[in-house]
């Protein structure tokens, strides 16, 4: 049979043929036929999308990855060589490797950055030493020209280790800059020698730093339109005399006690216009006291309690709560009210909540919501007296969340159990919702 011949046979067969084959035959036909491919068969050009959006969508993009990965996309082609170097976000994380080889790729980084203004620059390194001081300054310098809305420096690991007077300098030209909006670092030397200018600045972050209260005065004095302030394994603090009306939130986690010469460390609060207040982690032997909290209204207490003077701290500080009408309670406060008491007094706990005829005035007209994260039931008598105690005595009370330890939930009898007992106790509010969550 001629060529001519068996074409036009395999034609007949891709026409005549099951639709389902017909992309099949006609694949054949090509490949061994010696006519070109007709132009509705060729293969089309693959379009690149991602390339066609334009450098500002590309470079938002890309601020969303790692900077390592965002760098690596240079090698694509000529215009993504220096896209990266636009991206307003630049986060530095200390993870693997020499702390040295970390710092020169900040330097570099920096170096290529052409971004007119920075939205954030975070550092990150758990091995600081006295010997990068210079390539900080660096950085902060960087970051102070560069318009930045939000700095981390956050030093940490190795650095506990380091005596304050080896540890980085916060630079005056850091405390003289109005572009902040929002500031956080850890392990520094904090010594304003000038004006604090921080006239833009909405939340402040101080960790593992050595304060005074003339420092925080400086700062909030500096600082106009901050909202919140917080606190984390702090120390040097004795009083918080804060009279601003826009600072609405102060977070405390934790108070670096070792490191203080205060035998009786105390920290006394004085806020009048403060409204969300929450106490983290571990305090040691600090006595904390409210003086003046009446805007207060939402509180959580979530702090350990190991020491014997904390067993006032913790009643002290629900008495002072007269407006409050949120509260959340940690595990370490209900462990407070069910084991505690029958060590320190001479009663049965059990009985204790229920019996007492003590009336609260948060209580009675501004408590709505109670939250308890880590419920437990190694004592679950004592635990129900003092939900049955609430739900007695707020009579305003809308809602109590109950948040169950992992440990606990896996057991589903005495969950069960629970929540019949929690749901049969009688309720002075007929809006007291109670919400168990396993």
């Amino acid at each position: 049979m001629a060529k001519s011949d068996n074409v036009a046979s395999n034609r007949q067969r891709c026409h005549f043929g099951d639709r389902r084959r017909r992309h099949r035959n006609v694949d054949l036909y090509d490949y061994f036929s010696d006519e070109p491919w007709p132009k509705s068969r060729r293969r089309k050009r693959t379009v690149d999308r991602i390339g066609s959006l334009p450098d500002s969508l590309l470079v938002h993009i890309l601020s969303f990855l790692p900077i390592e990965d965002a760098i690596r996309t240079e090698i694509l082609s000529k215009r993504w060589n220096s896209l990266w170097t636009y991206v307003p976000s630049l986060l530095f994380c200390f993870c693997r490797g020499m702390p040295d080889d970390f710092v020169s790729f900040i330097d570099k980084t920096l170096l290529r950055c052409s971004c007119p203004k920075l939205k954030k620059l975070g550092i990150n390194l758990s091995y600081y030493e006295p010997r990068f001081a210079s390539n900080f300054n660096l950085w902060t310098r960087f970051a102070a020209v560069n318009g930045t809305e939000e700095l981390h420096l956050e030093l940490d690991g190795v650095a506990y280790q380091l005596d304050e007077n080896d540890r980085y300098v916060f630079p005056h030209l850091l405390f003289a800059n109005s572009s902040f909006r929002k500031l956080r670092f850890s392990l520094c030397s904090v010594v304003p020698t000038g004006v604090v200018c921080w006239k833009s600045l909405k939340k402040l972050s101080i960790g593992y730093v050595k304060l005074s209260d003339y420092v925080i005065q400086e700062m909030l004095v500096g600082s106009p339109v901050l909202e919140i302030l917080e606190l984390y394994n702090f120390y040097g603090v004795n009083r918080l005399h804060i009279t601003s009306a826009s600072v609405k939130k102060l977070i405390l986690k934790g108070c670096w006690i070792g490191m203080s010469d205060d035998l009786n460390p105390e920290l006394e609060i004085s806020m009048p216009n403060l409204q969300s207040l929450e106490i983290l982690g571990a305090f040691g032997e600090l006595d904390c006291r409210l003086v003046d909290v009446t805007s207060l209204v939402e509180v959580t207490l979530d702090f350990d309690m190991k020491f014997v003077r904390q067993l006032n701290i913790l009643s002290e500080l629900l008495e002072s709560l007269v407006n409050v009408k949120n509260i959340k309670l940690g595990t370490w406060a209900i462990q407070y009210f069910s084991r505690t008491l029958e060590e320190l007094f001479t009663f049965d706990e059990k009985h204790y909540w229920t019996s007492q005829k003590r009336i609260f005035k948060c209580l009675m007209l501004n408590l709505k919501k109670v939250e308890f994260s880590g419920f437990i039931f190694c004592r679950p008598d004592c635990i129900f007296s003092f939900t049955q105690f609430l739900l007695k005595n707020a009579m305003v009370l809308q809602k109590m969340v109950i948040d169950i330890n992992e440990a606990s939930s896996d057991i589903p009898k005495e969950v069960f159990q629970a929540a019949q007992k929690l749901l049969s106790f009688p309720r002075s509010s007929s809006d007291a919702v109670v919400m168990l969550y396993a």
